[in-house]
């Protein structure tokens, strides 16, 4: 298999690693399935005497569904169902209140989230989240409307993979009195099918045929080994070449909105670069920074320079010869993608890297 080949699996791969992340456009739905209790108790009591009291628990199972919106906000839909012990009272003070016979609870509920770690770049896989929601829940048929707030946090194991634990404080409600209500299970992140990975989308569309590989520019006359010398058109050859490779790792390493930080998951993707650029000593490059158009354009062109240098920077601590490499940021003013959409904005939060001239 040739280094084009080679390098095209290994930029893939790269990407469908880098994924380990909350919901995002390119997975935007989440199913989720676990354990759900009520608590009546704890609103009533001291929070810290009476906190997971397990015999005033009462476990059932909560199922929902989300869907990625932008901006590290999601909306989730979800039904939850729970069977009451006959010996819960809901109200501890008051005794006649407590049950008699055994009570169904269920609740369905609408939730907007705001995903926290979209503000940091480190621990991609940990995903907390505040939420606040409204709803209807019913208790042995008597329902009534409910305010909900609440935290949760997801854990991702995968790409599509994770856990969720969750906690959400109701007011009203079925009893019309408040009540907490906990939560744990799976989640499952989805592609959506009517839409692919923009970024590999770009890359396809703006890819040419691929370039066999030459062989062996060596030839052995009267049994002597001749270097033959590279023609301009070979040489021209090469360097477009080398571009694509290099261009085909740099189109994946995407920005934060207003954040020059390289990502932990574009570490691989480097580091094959730098050995791309290691096996052709005689190319220096540049290492051109872009941004959307969030902002104004004089702190874009400043952005884009800091992306550029952390690009430079990295490469150069991994055997890149810094002689070798320029940086430059270009703001807002390249855009590849239409800025009016968030997938253009993300695809335009980038880095380009060109070869410039020979070492000398």
């Amino acid at each position: 298999m040739n280094k084009i080949k080679i390098y095209t699996i290994a930029a893939i791969t790269a990407l469908s690693a880098s994924a380990v992340t909350a919901q995002d456009n390119y997975r935007p739905w989440l199913v989720g399935a676990g354990v759900s209790t009520v608590d009546f108790k704890v609103p009533e009591r001291s929070v810290m005497k009476d906190w997971f009291g397990y015999p005033d628990m009462n476990i059932g199972f909560r199922l929902n569904a989300a869907r990625y919106i932008k901006k590290g906000i999601t909306a989730e839909a979800g039904f939850a169902y729970a069977s009451i012990k006959k010996d819960q009272n809901y109200f501890p003070d008051v005794e006649e209140t407590k049950l008699e016979n055994a009570k169904t609870y269920w609740a369905f509920d609408v939730r907007g989230r705001y995903h926290l770690n979209r503000l940091w770049d480190a621990l991609p896989w940990l995903d907390p989240y505040p939420q606040v929601g409204v709803g209807f829940a019913s208790v042995d048929s008597e329902t009534k409307f409910k305010l909900i707030a609440g935290l949760g946090i997801n854990f991702w194991f995968t790409d599509v993979v994770g856990a969720n634990v969750n906690t959400a404080y109701n007011v009203g409600g079925g009893t019309g009195h408040d009540y907490y209500q906990w939560g744990a299970g799976v989640v499952l992140k989805l592609p959506l099918t009517a839409r692919e990975n923009p970024i590999v989308d770009h890359v396809e569309r703006t890819k040419e045929p691929k370039v066999k590989e030459k062989k062996d520019r060596k030839r052995v006359s009267a049994n002597k080994a001749i270097t033959r010398v590279e023609t301009p058109e070979e040489r021209e050859e090469r360097t477009q070449r080398v571009v694509k490779q290099i261009n085909l790792y740099a189109k994946t390493i995407l920005f934060d909105t207003d954040k020059s930080v390289v990502k932990p998951q574009a570490e691989f993707i480097l580091d094959n670069i730098a050995i791309i650029m290691n096996e052709n000593p005689d190319f220096n490059f540049v290492v051109e920074g872009h941004t959307d158009n969030t902002g104004t354009p004089e702190h874009n062109l400043k952005l884009s320079q800091d992306r550029a240098d952390a690009i430079k920077q990295y490469l150069s601590r991994h055997g890149v010869s810094k002689k070798r490499l320029e940086a430059k940021g270009y703001g807002q003013t390249r855009p590849i993608e239409s800025n009016d959409t968030e997938r253009g904005k993300e695809i335009n939060r980038r880095v380009e890297i060109n070869v410039i001239k020979d070492q000398q």
